[in-house]
């Protein structure tokens, strides 16, 4: 049986879960309210507690399920499963590579913490620096944090209003230890749009990490080949921008 949570906000669809799930409780509460919600929000949260023994769901709801995640495989942004049960915890940090989200497990004593995380504003974690004088960009993504979709979505907005004025972005310095990797495959495809949206407006890209070359080049330079790149070490920061500067 599902029931809804209330007391959310507006971007948060929450949910608790007792027995075993139905195909009724897809098709009568949580597709429509999800649909509903779409039409204010580009992108959802979700918080799903399941109570005392889940049952597992009928056929017809596992058919729902896999059509409400992957038909809104881009809208889901951060998803927490709150439960006891030893074995969800398991399964929820093995389907969190492949998750349309990113996706936590939380014991139930730490429900507080779960409705905190997927109410939390302000999520991008990477440093953003853009100095409308040289048109250069800094992103300072830390080297013990993977990449989220808010990450890019940032990342994102920042140079896309630069370049409403401007033909052209004189050059990108990406300056970690390392590169820190996704956090999910929503993380991944944010990653992709962005490289595709911006490649050939790039004059230059400085990478200034600790990373060998060849370890981050599928991951960030391939794609970016329509501007000039050039590798230093994380303590050669001034090197790289005025480099950056001289293009």
């Amino acid at each position: 049986m599902l029931t809804l949570i209330d007391g959310l906000p507006d971007h948060v669809i929450g949910i608790r879960i007792t027995d075993k799930l139905r195909a009724d409780d897809y098709e009568k509460q949580l597709i429509p309210l999800v649909n509903e919600r779409l039409e204010k929000h580009r992108k959802l949260d979700f918080l799903c507690c399941i109570d005392g023994e889940w049952k597992g769901m009928e056929a017809g709801a596992v058919w729902q399920d896999l059509r409400l995640g992957l038909g809104r495989i881009g809208h889901w942004a951060r998803l927490a499963i709150v439960t006891d049960i030893g074995w969800m915890e398991n399964a929820v940090k093995l389907f969190s590579v492949f998750s349309p989200g990113e996706l936590r497990h939380f014991d139930s004593d730490e429900y507080d913490e779960a409705r905190d995380w997927v109410c939390e504003s302000g999520r991008a974690r990477i440093g953003i620096e853009l100095d409308a004088e040289t048109g250069i960009l800094v992103l300072e993504p830390a080297a013990d944090k993977a990449l989220s979709e808010d990450d890019f979505e940032a990342v994102g907005k920042a140079i896309g209003s630069y370049l409403e004025s401007h033909e052209r972005l004189r050059g990108i310095m990406i300056h970690s230890r390392r590169f820190p990797g996704w956090r999910s495959m929503g993380a991944l495809f944010a990653h992709l749009k962005f490289v595709s949206s911006v490649h050939d407006r790039i004059d230059r890209l400085a990478m200034v990490t600790s990373s060998p070359l060849g370890s981050i080049a599928d991951h960030v330079l391939d794609p970016l080949m329509l501007a000039k790149v050039r590798k230093f070490d994380y303590d050669e920061r001034d090197q790289a921008m005025a480099w950056l500067k001289d293009s």
